[in-house]
């Protein structure tokens, strides 16, 4: 067998180029004093030293003091076979731990944020979701609406204190709308003061669920009539909405 193909194994079973140099020198020497291995090694004598002590550390040397010498033996090379139960011994011991935590874990990946998940509002409770946009980590939120129907739903007082709100967290606001369902206050007018970037979709777009885009969020709120909000977290789905979004705002004023 080639020496390459020996290092190869040697390093399958844990062992890096300069153990398996130093490893090697020892096999080729026998019994031997740290210099001629560091030399036959060609690495330094610090170097080989520690190295030594890792190897007997994995029970392929013995290390022997004789008065004032320090000699080195390798054990036979079958040894290496030992090395390698006790590697697969870990193995088996790891896969048996994981096996018993997997459970713990499955359920973390469960309840984790980027798990798809859908949440139903209603009533008053709608608000929640104003509310959750202005705590979720995004600099800007999208949406599609009338501005006249969601006044409506949420009460003026309520998103004239929010639009404030949201302006002093610097979130950015870019909405598509009916142009015929517009406010007269200024404060739900597209304006650099109220970060806020305004499109009228085509005269014949409708729109009685308001449709809200923010983080991996998707939020559809319906009219007072049905008065409920559904709110859909994922992020396929946000990504989704978002190429949705931007087709809409391509072909409005």
């Amino acid at each position: 067998m080639q020496k390459e193909n020996i290092y190869d194994y040697l390093e399958q079973l844990g062992l890096d180029k300069k153990e398996a140099d130093v490893y090697l020198a020892l096999l080729e020497l026998g019994e031997s004093q740290i210099v001629p291995i560091s030399n036959k090694a060609k690495l330094p004598r610090t170097t080989t030293y520690h190295i030594l002590e890792r190897l007997r550390d994995h029970k392929l040397i013995e290390i022997i003091q004789k008065k004032t010498r320090r000699l080195y033996s390798p054990y036979p090379p079958r040894n290496l076979i030992t090395l390698l139960s006790a590697q697969k011994d870990q193995a088996e011991e790891k896969l048996t731990s994981f096996r018993n935590v997997l459970p713990d874990l499955t359920r973390l990946y469960q309840i984790s944020p980027f798990q798809p998940k859908v949440r139903f509002f209603q009533d008053q409770e709608i608000r929640q979701i104003y509310e959750e946009i202005l705590e979720t980590a995004s600099d800007e939120n999208w949406y599609v609406g009338e501005t006249t129907k969601i006044v409506n739903i949420l009460g003026e007082r309520y998103l004239q204190g929010w639009i404030k709100r949201r302006v002093a967290k610097g979130i950015r606001s870019k909405s598509i709308r009916v142009e015929k369902e517009e406010m007269a206050d200024p404060l739900f007018l597209g304006s650099k003061e109220y970060l806020r970037t305004v499109r009228y979709a085509p005269p014949d777009f409708k729109c009685p669920t308001h449709i809200l885009i923010y983080g991996d969020n998707v939020a559809f709120i319906t009219t007072g009539k049905e008065n409920f909000g559904l709110v859909i977290s994922s992020r396929e789905t946000a990504t989704s909405m978002r190429n949705w979004f931007m087709q809409l705002w391509k072909v409005s004023k």
